[in-house]
């Protein structure tokens, strides 16, 4: 693990605050990209970025600050305020992240589903590349073990662990691919979010099998009670929605027949 990759004229460059910001970047260049394609300038796109960015952090704080409060009423209040080393919930940064986008997006008068759709598998990719720094810093850690692959991943302790940071890493690198694959798909509009939602919601529950997390019950973590709720209401809107769709799509069919 390191934490601190190096130092810059003596401010710390921790392997965290890097690695969300090499996402942000790979993730704007990718999206302007693609936006490119939908008559979308990049500059709206790097706006765009920006404030999904801060809602994202300050709703993933947020998220963190209150499942782990019993931490943070015994320690100064600025404490909330340091995020360059960890601590941060996707869950509450999602949708920190989602609303932010949202209400920029209806600010500049261009629909807000087709560009989830496009932005959703960066989100994945992203995704993929934080864990990098969450195993460098030694935070989101797993459960003890004694499987072979086991690491010593979690920070100020030598007990080998399962590596979920890893994990998490590369189930959303598969998430990513599947994603991708489907990137011009001819469903609603939205359908790749909903979709990424409901997957991650799978991959995630499986994750927290193995990791060290705050719990509702013996058998379930917060994470996945979550999950449970966020995977029901992803897979329950396609649901809905593709039946809505095709009817759309038939109704204009027999219309133009007649």
């Amino acid at each position: 693990m390191r934490p601190v990759l190096f130092s810059i004229f003596g401010w710390p460059i921790h392997s965290y605050g890097l690695m969300l910001a090499i996402a942000f970047v790979v993730a704007i260049f990718g999206v302007g990209r693609a936006a490119k394609k939908q008559d979308i300038k990049f500059e709206i796109i790097v706006d765009f970025a920006t404030w999904v960015l801060i809602g994202a952090v300050v709703g993933a704080r947020l998220a963190y600050v209150i499942t782990e409060y019993r931490y943070f009423i015994q320690v100064p209040w600025w404490e909330v305020l340091k995020v360059n080393s960890g601590g941060l919930a996707f869950h509450g940064g999602l949708l920190g992240g989602f609303l932010a986008g949202y209400i920029f997006i209806r600010h500049k008068r261009i629909f807000p589903w087709k560009l989830a759709d496009i932005v959703t598998p960066y989100i994945a990719l992203g995704y993929s590349i934080v864990r990098i720094g969450c195993f460098l810093n030694g935070c989101c850690y797993g459960k003890v073990t004694t499987v072979p692959w086991a690491l010593r991943c979690a920070a100020n302790d030598i007990s080998l662990r399962h590596p979920t940071q890893l994990y998490s890493m590369l189930g959303s690198l598969i998430l990513f691919v599947i994603l991708w694959r489907l990137r011009n798909h001819k469903r609603f509009a939205g359908f790749l979010f909903l979709l990424y939602i409901g997957l991650y919601s799978i991959m995630r529950f499986i994750v927290e099998i193995f990791r060290e997390s705050p719990m509702v019950f013996p058998w379930l973590s917060l994470a996945q009670l979550v999950c449970i709720i966020l995977g029901i209401v992803a897979f329950g809107l396609i649901g809905i929605f593709t039946w809505h769709y095709r009817d759309a799509k038939l109704a204009s069919k027999n219309s133009q027949v007649s």
